[in-house]
Parts: structure tokens; sequence; C-alpha cells
């Protein structure tokens, strides 16, 4: 298997949100601590998703390798996400990818997670240093996953009252800062009947970013 960096992380909603590092060492598994909520199926397949987001990311300057897959006892290996027994086993499929800035430089990782035929939920996760000298480039992947999977209408929606992706980010950048603590969050609805949310964790190299969409 393709050594691919994958940024471990756990994600305090309903939904996964344990991702571990493939490499050759044996990955650590933490299952979440609350009780996972029930999501539709988002109307999207992996294939066209992942082929997708690629193609818009390449063409502002992040690439994104094409995905790791992972079915049957794999899943237990590198997608344990639900703590919950009978939920963790209704995941039937993953992929995850890795980001590279237009530097060529880690950007974080895009995963997908739900049956064989659709994600549940899909997660864009960045790491940014303590000074957020990426904050352009996590913008426009945020951007670009809402737009290409969500719609491309959030200035015509403006949910949460934010007249922009980025004006939500910086807002959601602002009372983190400001609150001065470890993890925080912001969620908005009223695109296309999906749920965003946002949530930021300071940690030793700065701060982790997780934008998880989902119904």
């Amino acid at each position: 298997m393709k050594n691919t960096v994958l940024l471990p992380i756990v994600v305090g909603i309903g939904i996964i949100l344990v991702f571990l590092g493939i490499t050759s060492s044996q990955p650590t598994v933490e299952p979440i601590l609350r009780e996972p909520v029930e999501y539709p199926k988002l109307n999207f397949s992996y294939v066209d998703s992942n082929s997708i987001l690629k193609s818009s990311l390449a063409s502002d300057g992040i690439l994104m390798s094409s995905p790791l897959t992972f079915t049957g006892s794999s899943i237990a290996k590198y997608c344990t996400f639900y703590q919950d027994e009978i939920k963790q086993n209704s995941i039937n499929y993953c992929t995850s990818t890795e980001l590279k800035d237009p530097e060529g430089n880690f950007l974080g990782n895009i995963h997908m997670v739900g049956t064989l035929d659709y994600p549940d939920a899909v997660l864009g996760v960045i790491q940014t240093d303590p000074y957020l000298s990426n904050l352009d480039s996590l913008k426009t992947t945020y951007q670009i996953m809402i737009n290409s999977l969500v719609c491309d209408c959030w200035q015509d929606k403006k949910p949460g009252n934010f007249e922009s992706i980025s004006q939500w980010i910086d807002a959601a950048k602002s009372h983190h800062l400001e609150a001065k603590r470890t993890t925080s969050s912001s969620e908005v609805s009223g695109l296309a009947d999906k749920q965003l949310f946002l949530e930021i964790t300071t940690n030793s190299d700065g701060y982790l970013w997780k934008l998880i969409l989902s119904n």
C-alpha cells in the first residue's frame, strides 16, 4: 500500500471521526465518545465526487491524490468511526485522499465514509500552523468541497447570514481565537438540505480544521 499521510483526528460530534495515519507502524484506534447520529446518504457516488474534487482542486493549484479505498477487514483497521458496534458494522466502504498545496507541501486529507454505493459523510481535514499561513489554501479547499458536493449557491442562500464561505471561515476563526478554547465549532444549514459543520482544534502544530458535509 502506498504510504499516504492521513491526519489523526477525533471529531466531537455524532458522525465519526477517527482517521488514522497509514504508515508502516500499527495504527491506534480511538472511537468517538458520543453516540452516533443517523444521517441519510448524500446524493453522489465515491467515484464521481472524488473525480470532481480532484479536477476542481487542480484548477486552483491544489493536488489531490487518488483515493485509498477500504472495505472488509481493513475497515476495522483503518476506518473505526462509531463507538456503537451496530453503527460501526454498518460502515461498508471508506475512501481517503491526500492534499498538497500549490507549493507541494502536505495540506490535509479528504475522507468519505458510508455504504458501498454512497458516502454518508465527507470530511475535509487541514492542519494550519500557528500563524495560519495556509489559510488561503484551506479556504479554497473548503469552498470547492461545498460548491462541488453541496451546491454552488452560497451567495444566493447566505446560510447563517454569512455573505461567503470565506466569511464563515473567518468568523469561526475569530470565535475560536477569542474564546481561547481547545475546540470550537460552527454549523450552518440551508444549502440543498445539507448540514455543514466546521470544527477547529488547537494542537501543538497550530490548528486542526475539520469540515464535515452531511445530510
